[in-house]
């Protein structure tokens, strides 16, 4: 149960970076191409503010990874022993 947790933890940060580009990739196909032909789309989601948001999860989430691993692999837990 341990090993799956640490792998759901360790991989985990990139679907906040998928739904970050997925909705980048939205904001592209019904706002920008639309306003770029012409048109005038009625969308009051904020597709860039929510990918931001989404974005800075995932390098938060991938900065705390990063620190686990470096502890975890680094022996500070064994130098503290000795």
């Amino acid at each position: 149960m341990r090993r799956i947790l640490i792998a759901l933890f360790s991989a985990g940060w990139l679907v906040p970076l998928w739904i970050s580009a997925d909705s980048m990739f939205t904001f592209f196909n019904s706002e920008l191409w639309p306003r770029l032909r012409g048109g005038n789309p009625l969308n009051s989601f904020p597709f860039i503010q929510f990918s931001e948001q989404a974005f800075t999860i995932a390098c938060v989430w991938l900065a705390a990874v990063i620190t686990f691993w470096a502890w975890r692999w680094g022996g500070a837990d064994k130098a503290r022993a000795a």
